[in-house]
């Protein structure tokens, strides 16, 4: 800015203001001054809201844009017994691995294997069955796809 200042002056203009992104110049009346600061920068149009480009939502839709995203819902007693079938739904990720394998059908395995490996106390704790099929999930898909997908589990306690 201070390059385009000194150009300014060189071809003559009188009254050269340095300004950043953001401020808010007074032309006139009277001598051109920096007079308040407005919000600036890069902003995202989502539905019928502006979002900051740094917001966190901008960075977890690019994110979902390349992995996809797999949710697991599963019902467990008390007793850390899983009750019925989980539901298992994938957005963004392939059907098949490269060898042809169904990938709902290895994240279904990898969540049970989780659960099945867990012991029985730790079954109880619903954030603890959660995180356990995450993290075998994450295992799954990095192995097979050579990306991580996101992945949320939902636990609910019958």
């Amino acid at each position: 800015m201070a390059e385009h200042g000194a150009l300014a002056r060189r071809a003559g203009v009188g009254k050269v203001v340095l300004c950043r992104n953001g401020d808010l110049i007074r032309l006139a009346p009277g001598d051109p001054a920096i007079i308040d600061e407005v919000p600036s920068g890069r902003l995202y149009k989502d539905g019928g809201l502006l979002v900051d480009a740094q917001a966190r939502t901008v960075a977890d839709r690019r994110r979902l844009g390349f992995v996809g995203i797999v949710s697991v819902a599963l019902a467990m007693t008390e007793r850390g017994e899983m009750v019925g079938d989980l539901e298992l739904e994938m957005t963004g990720i392939p059907e098949a691995d490269a060898d042809g394998n169904l990938i709902a059908r290895l994240a279904y395995d990898a969540v049970v294997d989780a659960i099945d490996s867990m012991p029985r106390p730790r079954r109880r704790d619903p954030d603890a069955v959660a995180e356990a099929c995450e993290a075998r999930r994450a295992l799954c898909s990095r192995s097979r796809l050579a990306k991580e997908a996101m992945c949320h589990v939902q636990v609910l306690v019958v």
